[in-house]
């Protein structure tokens, strides 16, 4: 891994504004790849918000750069509700395997709704052996009362030890590095609504070529 984990409380300066204005936007439907619904990636029409949320994100990891032209990132932004009715109550450990780091950015609070990360103790029961099961699941919520999903949702949490949980606390960010083994702790009361804004990086780099440090490369040189 890359990039050390963070916790950052009252990330945004109005968290209900931005709440409202997710509430202005279209959600589409899972491709079954995640759970609930998503809006459309957000530098697609909602550029400046985009750039200011990334920008905030960014300068946790590098304050002194961050007004640098020099510094730059790819990365893509989602709002993501899941309506906790049609889902399972736990969510499967997976890697976000194609992105540098993730951030999550927790806009409801619920008890229990955040997110827990893993470390993998069973090597044969890697993600690849439950996607299919996972994917069936997500895209159609009745299969998740089926005994062959709530079979394969536990064998994939019993291949892996919990090692740290996040209290989904109103305007609290999460980050972590993208391999990092990660599930929801919960998707909440039956009667509740998950809400999040979920940021994938997928590099940050430097416009003239300058190497990048990284924070946990640096940290173990020592």
């Amino acid at each position: 891994m890359l990039w050390p984990t963070l916790v950052v409380d009252d990330f945004f300066k109005n968290v209900d504004a931005v709440i409202d204005y997710s509430k202005t936007l279209k959600f589409f439907k899972t491709d079954g790849k995640y759970p609930g619904e998503r809006t459309k990636p957000l530098h697609v029409d909602e550029e400046n918000f985009f750039k200011k949320v990334t920008s905030k994100i960014i300068a946790c990891y590098y304050p002194n750069e961050l007004q640098s032209p020099n510094l730059r990132w790819t990365a893509v932004s989602y709002f993501q509700k899941i309506k906790t009715k049609d889902h399972a109550n736990l969510g499967f450990v997976h890697q976000d395997r194609d992105e540098a780091f993730t951030s999550i950015v927790y806009l409801t609070e619920e008890e229990n709704t955040g997110t827990s990360l893993y470390r993998l103790i069973k090597e044969s029961n890697k993600t690849e052996n439950y996607v299919p099961t996972k994917i069936k699941g997500y895209l159609n919520t009745k299969h998740q009362k089926s005994k062959k999903f709530k079979n394969v949702l536990k064998e994939n949490l019993n291949s892996y030890q919990k090692t740290l949980e996040f209290t989904p606390l109103k305007n609290r960010m999460i980050m972590f590095d993208g391999s990092q083994y990660h599930a929801a702790s919960s998707f909440g009361k039956k009667q509740k609504e998950r809400l999040t804004l979920i940021t994938f990086f997928k590099n940050v780099y430097f416009r003239d070529g300058t190497p990048l440090k990284y924070h946990l490369n640096e940290c173990y040189k020592i």
